[in-house]
């Protein structure tokens, strides 16, 4: 099975509007659209079997319509994580929601909403996640970021989480700190409950092989999984180009799908 645990679509009727505002903020023009018939047609194209589809709310009052819509586009094809919000009153309430409706997970970006996750707030949160359901967390800076911006999303603020919560899941994306690659080598390499996605927008072919496999050694294989940050990046090319590293075949199954299988349940 081939899982790419990293994507991001919107409703018909706002993903133009969305598209042209990542362009715009983040500098990289998506590659395909951002919709439900979109993503589908690429997966197909790129041999991909299931997308974890990632929510975003902007503000609090966005997150149950964006959550009623992920549940809605859940299929065998894609498998939505729930959004959330520091502002949402009753966060634990928000998961529990989720859960009852067969969402098996939720993603949080820090930087984007401006929040640390360490922040004692968010433990009603994890405590509800408990050992079943996902915490895919945004881990690094972004692209645009200047040297003076507020590390929200440190490596290490996401060690502080797995430290007091054990057991909870944790997919640190962008291979555990976008930019911030020696910090999330010496937070979260070799944690037993942490994996890292190989997001890495425009592509992970920017940290070349050698820095890749490097980095895979050291946190272990069956703790990579594939993503890629979709609409940005194309699925295709970015599993070729971890297929094509010196691993051995079951290590590059297990990226390419079989790792995030086991881990969130597929």
């Amino acid at each position: 099975m081939r899982v790419d645990v990293h994507t991001h679509i919107w409703p018909d009727r706002i993903a133009g509007a969305v598209a042209e505002n990542m362009e715009s903020e983040l500098g990289f023009e998506p590659i395909a659209a951002n919709t439900v018939d979109g993503i589908k047609a690429h997966m197909e194209a790129s041999g991909v079997d299931k997308s974890v589809v990632l929510g975003v709310a902007a503000r609090a009052d966005q997150v149950r319509r964006a959550n009623d819509w992920l549940i809605s586009i859940a299929d065998d094809m894609l498998v939505p994580f729930g959004a959330v919000h520091p502002d949402l009153p009753d966060k634990a309430g928000e998961i529990r929601y989720l859960r009852e409706n067969g969402v098996q997970g939720i993603k949080m970006h820090p930087v984007i909403n401006g929040f640390y996750p360490d922040d004692p707030q968010w433990f009603p949160v994890y405590e509800e996640l408990g050992e079943d359901m996902t915490l895919a967390i945004h881990a690094g800076r972004l692209p645009h970021q200047g040297a003076d911006a507020p590390l929200y999303a440190a490596p290490e603020r996401i060690a502080n989480i797995v430290r007091r919560f054990p057991r909870l899941k944790v997919i640190a994306l962008h291979l555990g700190g976008f930019y911030m690659l020696d910090e999330a080598e010496r937070e979260l390499m070799g944690h037993p409950n942490v994996l890292v996605d190989t997001t890495w927008p425009p592509s992970i072919r920017e940290l070349t092989a050698d820095t890749l496999t490097t980095i895979i050694g050291k946190h272990g294989a069956h703790k990579v999984c594939f993503g890629t940050d979709y609409p940005l990046v194309d699925m295709g090319s970015e599993s070729e180009f971890l297929a094509s590293l010196p691993l051995t075949s079951g290590q590059v199954e297990g990226i390419l799908g079989e790792n995030a299988r086991r881990f969130i349940g597929l």
